[in-house]
């Protein structure tokens, strides 16, 4: 004779007849967790991608402050670095004239004195930022970034005033 069942068939005493599953109580656990791990996920991920947008533009820019000083360095002269030259300098980039505005970190819009002692450039991040940067002949470079105006290479000549982004 089987322990568990009487010779009648009848189940185990103690045993009730129910369907598995979840409880409600179970499932609105469930549901509180994943909501707990998403309320802390998604600002993290949505920081962790909006500062790579903004280190996108910042590199851009230091790429450009390099084609700018190999023209300098070809001519001695920062208003040789134009459109054209630092095309044929860096093709990767889409170059702009110093009225044009950037609207991403591959459109650079570029500036020079008249003199020909400083060069700026502006690129806008993904992110809505612009970036700014600032060469100077005596060898200083100044950088800067708004989220409120054009970003073209002439306001880059103006607003790149601070230190390092």
């Amino acid at each position: 004779m089987n322990t568990l069942t009487s010779t009648a068939g009848r189940k185990r005493p103690g045993f009730r007849d129910r369907e598995a599953g979840f409880t409600l109580i179970e499932v609105m656990v469930v549901v509180m967790i994943i909501g707990i791990l998403l309320a802390i996920g998604v600002p993290t991920f949505m920081g962790a991608r909006t500062r790579a947008q903004e280190r996108a533009a910042q590199s851009s820019l230091r790429i450009a402050q390099t084609s700018a000083m190999v023209v300098y360095t070809d001519s001695g002269d920062f208003g040789d670095a134009t459109v054209n030259a630092l095309r044929a300098t860096e093709p990767g980039f889409t170059w702009l004239s110093s009225n044009s505005a950037s609207t991403d970190d591959k459109r650079i819009s570029i500036a020079s004195n008249r003199a020909g002692t400083e060069w700026a450039a502006a690129a806008m991040s993904d992110s809505g930022t612009c970036y700014y940067i600032r060469v100077r002949e005596s060898g200083s470079t100044l950088y800067g970034q708004s989220s409120r105006s054009s970003c073209t290479g002439q306001s880059a000549l103006t607003r790149a005033r601070g230190a390092e982004w």
